[in-house]
């Protein structure tokens, strides 16, 4: 998958439901003040838009992404994927399924990060990226994968995507042989549709 470029802070935004909860006693953030407890985005992509692909026969519902949220606990992140079916614990046969995170921490419409979840005959294994070439897989990521129904949810610390105030996210997905993964050939999904972005928080 190639990363997309999103369009600038003052192009217009995404509608995205926000949902925001503040602790009893807690402070509103500002500049001065601590975050909420805990912040939350979150929005729907339509079930059955995905791309057909190439000879992947009859597309099964977990193959395309259903929407996602994003919540920001103290200095951890939290990402739930929403598939439209529950997905295999782990990959069978020769198809194998990767979930791409976009993160655009400055607002230049330039992705900054990478957080990805690659189906494997061994599981869930998360690798991480920076736009600078570097990248981090598996233990070595600092990521955390749980699969909960046809929810696939990755925990990180904030300092993965360089610990921003605000910042913008998208998802994509990509299902498919290892040949045809980055191809046209691969089933795809992109949420929000049109490689646009959900600003967070």
């Amino acid at each position: 998958m190639t990363a997309p470029t999103f369009a600038s802070d003052d192009a217009a935004a995404s509608t995205v439901v926000t949902t925001t909860t503040v602790n009893a006693g807690a402070s509103i953030s500002t500049s001065t003040a601590a975050r909420p407890a805990t912040e939350k985005v979150s929005f729907d992509d339509p079930v059955g838009d995905a791309t057909a692909g190439v000879n992947l026969g009859a597309p099964t519902p977990w193959t395309d992404l259903a929407g996602g949220s994003l919540e920001r606990q103290g200095n951890a992140y939290r990402l739930i994927v929403r598939l439209g079916g529950d997905p295999p614990a782990r990959s069978e046969g020769t198809t194998t399924m990767n979930i791409a995170s976009y993160y655009d921490i400055d607002g230049d419409g330039s992705v900054d990060f990478e957080i990805w979840a690659n189906l494997g005959p061994n599981g869930w294994a998360p690798v991480w990226y920076d736009d600078e070439g570097h990248a981090a897989a598996g233990e070595r990521s600092n990521v955390t994968i749980r699969v909960t129904g046809s929810e696939v949810r990755l925990l990180f610390p904030d300092v993965l995507i360089d610990a921003p105030a605000r910042l913008r996210f998208s998802l994509a997905s990509e299902y498919g042989s290892l040949a045809t993964l980055g191809t046209d050939a691969a089933r795809r999904d992109d949420a929000p549709d049109g490689d646009r972005a959900v600003a967070f928080p």
